[in-house]
Order: structure tokens, then sequence, then C-alpha cells
């Protein structure tokens, strides 16, 4: 059985399964998004809670994950319209969500941090392509912009997160 199928079927077992199975991925995506741990895990919460009352509306032609995330994103976007400016103050780094070990111990670290201070839109559109696992089409669709400007926001955050590795590695040199 299916976890959407399990909701409406028993809605506390169901969501028990939800946060087992969602819940890590979800997280991970949202404290990217948030920059800080009590924002994100509001979002997961409030995203799983949205879910479990809105699981009649998840058509199963669909990704199940995606419906999610499509959830929290509008949970995250209502959220950034209503906290102008831009700015959350970052966790420390042991409220991050672990990068696996093969993408370099503290580099994975210091790449989550890079990636927080991304500028809105762009950090949305790399969590989405290499977070979520979306195709460039799929993210574009999500967001509601051309390809196009996925693409070059994917490039300015390639730029600016090599410009930041640069200046980090010229730093810790001279020390």
């Amino acid at each position: 059985m299916e976890v959407w199928q399990e909701i409406a079927k028993n809605a506390e077992c169901g969501a028990e399964r939800l946060v087992a199975e969602y819940g890590d991925r979800l997280y991970a995506a949202a404290s990217l998004l948030c920059r800080n741990d009590c924002d994100a895990e509001d979002l997961v919460f409030r995203t799983l809670a949205r879910a479990v009352d809105k699981i009649r509306q998840f058509k199963p032609s669909g990704d199940f994950f995606s419906w999610l995330y499509k959830i929290l994103l509008n949970f995250h976007r209502m959220d950034a319209r209503r906290k102008r400016p831009d700015i959350v103050p970052v966790g420390s780094a042991q409220d991050l969500p672990q990068i696996p070990a093969e993408a370099g111990g503290d580099a994975g670290a210091e790449l989550q941090e890079m990636i927080r201070r991304l500028p809105h839109q762009i950090r949305e559109t790399v969590v989405l392509k290499y977070f979520s696992g979306m195709s460039i089409d799929e993210v574009a669709a999500e967001l509601g912009i051309p390809a196009g400007t996925v693409k070059s926001r994917l490039f300015t955050a390639k730029r600016i997160l090599a410009d930041e590795f640069k200046a980090t590695n010229q730093k810790g040199a001279s020390l």
C-alpha cells in the first residue's frame, strides 16, 4: 500500500509512515531553504500536517514527493513574503543536514553553508535541481519560469559557489 493510500485509510498510522519515509528528505530541503534549524523544522511540520489534511487532493498519477515538495515550497514562499528582507541568521554547523561522507566531510558542511547564503531565488532553484533531483524542465514548471532562467540561475549559483570556495581556500592557505 502506498503512503498516500495509508493516510487516506488511517490518518494516524499513515502520518507515522509519512514522517518515516519522507521526513528526512523534506528536512534536508527545508534546512537549505530556510537557513536555520528552527524554521526548517516548522516548515517540515506544517508540510506534513497539510499533506495529511489534504491527502484526497493528491493525484495518484503524479509523483508523491513532488507533491509534498510543492506544499513545502508554497509554505516557504508565504513565509519569505512575510519576512522581508531575506536575512535569516545562519544556524550552527551541527544544525546542518549531513552531506554524505563521500562529498568531502568538512567541505560538505562548508558547501551547505555557502548554499544557505545564496540569494533566495537562486538557492530555491539549486535545492530543487540538486537536492530534490528534479530535471531542468521540472524545476522550471515548479517555479513557473522558463527553462533558460533555471539554467541561468544554476550557472550563477555555480559561479558564486566557485568564487566562495576560491576565497575560502586562499584565506586558508594564507593562515
